[in-house]
């Protein structure tokens, strides 16, 4: 089967017939139909083609969405699609095949979870418990996260990515101390001493000897060395699991350097959080001070428990200071139902006062789920929550990371600030450095443009069982049209392999790489990427039947395990094929495990495939 899309679509929020039409919020196009009735229109417009006749209605477009041209009926070109809010003109489409779409207004705060060009999630991938930091000295944002996989046990490479204009990111693995063992790396931190220059980074550890692990290092893309006193695996943490008051006493540790230059790292789940004060030695390595008399609990190591006045405290602390207030952010319930509440206090050994309100939590209307384990930047005046959620098909341990504003007023912090689109809308200094920056990047030639999937994914649906509830299954969930959206939550899957992907970019342009994104970026991916020009094919659909495409980049033996993977030539072309072979996915169900039990197999998805005509990035 072969599934064309025009894009951006509608979403499809009723099942219209031919002819009909149905309403989409503000911020997405509709699309004309194909030889036949059109499905639904946008805010502003409507959508459908008369069968057999040809003349397709434009799309219409929301505030700060895209308009789309009409597709092609069987009879004749589809109608100009006419720009939204910001948007430019579609380009009138030929018979049976319809027009491109216009160019894309400016994002909307209310945009949906699956619109383009959305700004969550912040990077591809699955990446949770985020610890973000911004380095003045080179100008450059740091995220440090757990790499989630399959199960927790499974999780896969410790990876940081760094950006200087928050929109283009890269990552790469990890450089740790040898002697910290290399599984269950979970909810990482770091910071910078204020007088010391090292950077710091801790990690929750779950093998070996299960605790607390801290690093240093004079960059923060290391390498990095072991930061405490042990020279064993056996002695290498901070503090061990059971050191300070029993379960879960040695998880989510997050730093927090107070205005005063001391330097505290907050911990602690299953209902309990403590803080406890570093002290650091002319070598540079990190203990925990145990001659500060606020911290008046623990016997091995001394800390202050502050969980009195966090109401309903789990897990995921987070200490920071507006003013002359000390606020600590923390997460509550489990799984789909996570969310991020806070509490404010005088000192950061409290006591803390419970303020009503959760900053994230779940919104079933943007299809976002468990949204927690936060950390906090700010940035030019401005103040943001990162944090991490689950995308619509809900998997515990599928979990990306995203970003929001928060305000404040007085102890009051914004709540229910999460929106797909980000700090790529609305105003701040975050997203003015956003806003200048993809002014100037680079144009993506596949975004936006036709594109025609030998198959697409349905979604199976599942009961989750941790905190039970069922999610409903979808015909062709993974639809072809999100590998060319720019959007990190949505993602293509062929039904079955190998799948192809054909993206027409109009006209034969001049390409001098492609970018492909896969869905899990640390695992390796065996796919081709062909070419065709416009002489050699009139259509997409007859490109499809082609014979004569030529081999672009050949990775059907691809072994290594990273993504975006850049491949560079320049050439002139109108049609690009994207054949996805295999890839390295858990064969165990010991691995493949899951939250929730009936969709838990890895498909094999591409998040984004991107054209450019530079050769470099």
């Amino acid at each position: 089967m072969s599934v064309l899309w025009y894009f951006p679509l509608a979403v499809l929020l009723a099942s219209c017939g031919p002819g009909s039409s149905a309403p989409s919020p503000s911020g997405a196009g509709g699309r004309g139909g194909l030889n036949a009735g059109g499905i639904g229109g946008a805010a502003s417009g409507t959508g459908g083609s008369s069968a057999g006749s040809g003349g397709a209605v434009e799309g219409g477009g929301g505030t700060g969405g895209t308009r789309v041209a009409g597709a092609g009926g069987s009879g004749g070109g589809g109608t100009v699609g006419v720009g939204g809010d910001g948007g430019g003109a579609g380009i009138t489409g030929t018979a049976g095949q319809g027009g491109t779409g216009g160019g894309a207004g400016s994002i909307s705060a209310s945009a949906l979870w699956n619109s383009p060009d959305n700004g969550n999630p912040i990077i591809p991938g699955y990446f949770a418990n985020p610890s973000i930091f911004y380095d003045p000295p080179t100008s450059t944002f740091y995220i440090f996260a757990q790499t989630d996989g399959a199960w927790i046990t499974f999780a896969a490479e410790p990876t940081v990515w760094y950006s200087t204009d928050f929109v283009h990111w890269k990552s790469q693995p990890l450089s740790l101390p040898s002697i910290w063992p290399t599984q269950q790396l979970r909810a990482p931190s770091i910071a910078k001493h204020p007088t010391n220059g090292h950077y710091y980074l801790a990690y929750t550890v779950g093998t070996g000897t299960p605790g607390t692990y801290v690093a240093m290092s004079t960059s923060p893309l290391g390498p990095w060395s072991n930061a405490t006193a042990g020279t064993t695996s056996a002695t290498a943490s901070l503090y061990k699991a059971n050191d300070m008051w029993g379960t879960n006493d040695w998880i989510d540790a997050q730093f927090f350097v107070d205005t005063d230059n001391t330097v505290y790292l907050t911990f602690g789940g299953s209902h309990r959080a403590g803080i406890a004060k570093l002290a650091f030695a002319s070598t540079f390595l990190a203990s925990i001070d145990n001659s500060d008399p606020r911290m008046t609990d623990g016997t091995i190591h001394k800390f202050k428990e502050v969980t009195s006045g966090l109401t309903n405290y789990l897990e995921g602390s987070c200490m920071f200071k507006n003013g002359t207030r000390y606020f600590m952010t923390y997460s509550n319930s489990a799984c789909q139902n996570y969310n991020v509440q806070y509490a404010v206090g005088q000192s950061p050994v409290g006591p803390f006062t419970h303020v009503n309100g959760e900053i994230v939590q779940r919104n079933d209307v943007l299809h976002t789920l468990g949204p927690g384990h936060n950390s906090i930047l700010q940035y030019g005046g401005s103040w943001y929550i990162v944090y991490h959620q689950q995308p619509y098909q809900y998997v515990d341990v599928k979990r990306q990371t995203a970003i929001n504003q928060i305000t404040f007023d007085g102890d009051t912090i914004s709540s229910n600030v999460e929106t797909p689109a980000g700090v790529w809308a609305g105003t701040g200094a975050l997203e003015t450095l956003v806003a200048n920056a993809r002014k100037s990047a680079e144009p993506n030639l596949a975004f936006g443009k036709v594109v025609l999937a030998s198959s697409e994914s349905d979604y199976k649906g599942g009961t989750s069982v941790a905190v039970p509830e069922t999610f409903v299954a979808a015909k062709t969930f993974y639809a072809a049209r999100y590998a060319v959206d720019q959007n990190n939550e949505t993602r293509w899957a062929p039904a079955t392999l190998p799948g192809s992907l054909i993206v027409d970019l109009g006209a034969d342009r001049a390409v001098g790489r492609c970018e492909t994104t896969f869905e899990y970026v640390l695992r390796a991916y065996r796919y081709r990427i062909e070419y065709l020009a416009a002489t050699e094919a009139p259509t997409i659909t007859a490109a499809q039947s082609s014979g004569a495409w030529h081999m672009y980049a050949d990775r059907s033996s691809n072994t290594a395990r990273f993504s975006p993977v850049v491949d560079s030539g320049q050439i002139s072309t109108r049609y690009l094929r994207l054949t996805v072979v295999s890839a390295d996915i858990p064969a165990s169900q010991a691995e493949i495990r899951t939250i929730i039990e009936t969709d838990y197999a890895d498909r094999v998805s591409v998040v984004e495939f991107k054209v450019f005509e530079n050769t470099l990035p």
